[in-house]
């Protein structure tokens, strides 16, 4: 599946891989060097099912078909790109992902792996409401920023981001050893703080609509099979992404802000001292419940006198 943007007004084609990065600064992947362009405006990332476009919170914003992206948006071939007085045309060859699964089958499966790893699911509570209530400039911007920081967050603990879906982010770690269970509570953690620095940037116009901004977080370990037609195109398959996105929705339930399973803690003892047990829980779809905790604590960051 390949992708790329065309400019109406210059004709020059720009090719998307992985993950590029849209605004006027001189480190992004597609530069627009005009001032109504923001520094970092926009993200184009590759998923499983095809590219799409999130506004990383652009002053002047993003729009699709003339219509202002408020979530990311799945683009389709023809559709028309607006960044600020900048026309683009999106064009996509190879576009059913099934279709070429299946031409391509053997070189498929040699790069299918199994692993055990770690699952972490973050969606935003109330996204709903949210969208009824704020002005769709107000809650571009606003969902531009938990992009942007859910991203940066993700890398900086070691995590892979499988997608974005619409208010939800799926990441995971390909090895369930201690150090990288550490990071990933860590990862929920800062994912925590971010939503409160989301709101105190937002604050006004939030409280004036009785509203705040909050998401939650669940971790789960399990054994998944991930892969594609290349590096850039991974994601996961199994019944442990099923219970990490169904264990997620129980933090409404509970009103938790982040659960673990049973599984997570399994075999890490000190792993216990951070939660606080909820016993088992009935998930949907599933006839066996799902014991889960409450992280009460995230683990410190070692002080650099203490390495």
């Amino acid at each position: 599946m390949e992708g790329w943007l065309m400019h109406r007004s210059t004709g020059m084609s720009y090719p998307l891989h992985g993950v590029v990065i849209v605004g006027r600064s001189p480190d992004c992947g597609l530069q627009l060097e005009d001032p109504a362009v923001s520094r970092r405006h926009g993200m184009i990332r590759q998923q499983d099912d095809g590219f799409w476009y999130f506004d990383l919170g652009s002053f002047n914003g993003t729009f699709l078909n003339d219509k202002r992206l408020v979530t990311a948006q799945k683009l389709n071939d023809g559709d028309a790109l607006h960044i600020s007085g900048h026309e683009f045309v999106f064009q996509q060859k190879g576009g059913n992902p099934a279709l070429e699964s299946d031409l391509l089958n053997a070189s498929t499966m040699a790069q299918v792996r199994s692993a055990k790893a770690i699952l972490l699911v973050t969606d935003i509570r109330g996204f709903t409401t949210l969208s009824e209530k704020l002005e769709p400039a107000v809650m571009a911007r606003i969902m531009g920023s938990w992009y942007s920081f859910t991203e940066q967050i993700l890398a900086q603990h070691g995590a892979m981001l499988d997608k974005f879906i619409g208010d939800c982010a799926l990441a995971y770690w390909t090895d369930s050893c201690t150090d990288h269970r550490i990071q990933a509570l860590r990862a929920a953690g800062a994912m925590q703080q971010s939503c409160i620095d989301t709101y105190a940037a937002h604050q006004e116009v939030l409280d004036a609509a009785g509203l705040t901004f909050a998401a939650c977080a669940s971790i789960h370990v399990g054994r998944v099979a991930y892969g594609g037609m290349s590096s850039r195109e991974f994601t996961l398959i199994g019944d442990a992404v099923n219970v990490a996105f169904r264990v997620e929705s129980l933090t409404r339930k509970l009103n938790e802000p982040v659960l673990v399973t049973a599984d997570f803690l399994d075999g890490w003892e000190k792993g216990y001292s951070y939660c606080r047990p909820l016993g088992p829980q009935e998930v949907k779809g599933r006839k066996e419940p799902v014991t889960v905790f409450a992280v009460e604590k995230i683990p410190s960051v070692p002080s650099e006198s203490s390495l």
